[in-house]
C-alpha cells in the first residue's frame, strides 16, 4: 500500500505527512497482540483473513485506514 496523502484536509505535505510512504498490510502468525502497536506502520490481521481479505480486493482498489 502507498499512501499519496489524499484525504482533503489532512495529511497533505503538512507536519504528519503521509504523502510517498508505504504501509503494508500482512498477516502475522501471532494474533494474540492484535490491535495493538507492534510494528512500524504496518496493518497486521491474522493470516486467513488478510488471504481472504487478498481474495476479494482487487488490485489498486484504494484504502482508507481510520481509527476503529
Amino acid at each position: 500500500l502507498w499512501l499519496s496523502g489524499k484525504e482533503l484536509g489532512k495529511n497533505r505535505l503538512g507536519n504528519v505527512d503521509t504523502m510517498q510512504r508505504y504501509i503494508y498490510i500482512h498477516g502475522t502468525p501471532d494474533s494474540t497482540n492484535l490491535g495493538q502497536i507492534g510494528s512500524h506502520g504496518c496493518v497486521r490481521m491474522r493470516n486467513e483473513d488478510i488471504i481472504q481479505l487478498f481474495q476479494r480486493v482487487p488490485v489498486g482498489t484504494q484504502v482508507l485506514i481510520s481509527e476503529a
